[in-house]
């Protein structure tokens, strides 16, 4: 098992011996926990939160709905400060482990950069939830125990970046080095310049639903193994399946890639020179045992 599947096994684990993550179908989680290199920090939930910070009421506008919302909320930057002290501010990314398997990063510059928010609870309508259009129909979804919201009326960058970055069903966050968190996930030496831009884009889009070699998400299905899908389809079909797939399969759950990217056929460009990379690089899924099995 790799690193990132054993600190995801850890976090939930840790959230429900705490309470923080429900062990039984049917109960929300009702928590957060905090990690450093996979290390078990802190945990806190809803009420320690609300007692520990001031609580807001933000309004932005929500992506998956597509119109200004609002939410109760705190300022994310406070409660890292209050978790981790400042030390927070000079590591390399966060990592984001949601309840339904989605798990997303973004490095800490971002944060610094643009303002987040911590979101608990719903200020304009009952009920901790959105609706999201999933598999080509809007269904509700609920967001507890957190929500990571970021404010987008005045800041084009994160307007334009659409949903990266708002994480729901939020229940860990880790702060990690992606060489050390993601190691079979890194093209290897020698890697174009479009695979090495490939990457990053697929860091942002892609691996907080799927996994290569082992290592990301785990809604969507793993794309080394095996065998990759530029090993049996041709480019031209998997450009319009990034581009929108339900061009394809009108009821297919993946979301197309953000259309407001300034640069997006370019970014499938290098996505695909990543994942041809990558289908080259097959590292093993799991560590072998002491008998070589």
């Amino acid at each position: 098992m790799g690193i990132g599947a054993r600190a995801l096994l850890l976090v939930l684990a840790v959230g429900i011996a705490l309470g923080v993550v429900s062990s039984s179908p049917g109960h929300e989680p009702r928590g957060l926990s905090f990690a450093r290199h996979s290390e078990l920090v802190a945990t806190r939930d809803v009420d320690e939160l609300r007692q520990a910070h001031e609580v807001r009421t933000i309004r932005v506008f929500e992506p998956y709905e597509e119109r200004e919302v609002s939410f109760e909320a705190v300022a994310f930057d406070a409660v890292l400060d209050a978790i981790y002290s400042s030390d927070w501010r000079t590591q390399e990314e966060l990592l984001f482990t949601c309840s339904d398997g989605y798990q997303p990063t973004v490095p800490v510059r971002r944060v610094l950069e643009h303002k987040a928010w911590l979101a608990f609870d719903r200020a304009d309508e009952d009920g901790f939830s959105i609706l999201k259009l999933e598999s080509g129909s809007l269904r509700r979804v609920t967001l507890s125990p957190f929500y990571l919201i970021w404010e987008n009326f005045d800041d084009p960058q994160v307007r334009q970046e659409g949903d990266y970055g708002w994480s729901y069903q939020l229940v860990g966050v880790d702060l990690i080095r992606t060489q050390d968190r993601f190691p079979k996930m890194v093209p290897p030496e020698g890697a174009s310049r479009d695979a090495l831009a490939g990457f990053a884009a697929f860091r942002m889009y892609c691996s907080r639903c799927h996994a290569i070699n082992g290592e990301g998400g785990a809604i969507g299905p793993e794309l080394n193994y095996s065998p990759s899908p530029v090993e049996y389809r041709e480019s031209a079909w998997l450009r319009r399946w990034i581009d929108d797939p339900s061009q394809i399969l009108a009821t297919s759950r993946m979301p197309r890639l953000n259309p407001g990217l300034a640069d997006r056929d370019q970014t499938i460009s290098n996505l695909l020179a990543y994942l041809e990379a990558m289908s080259k690089t097959k590292r093993k899924l799991r560590a072998e045992t002491k008998d070589g099995s």
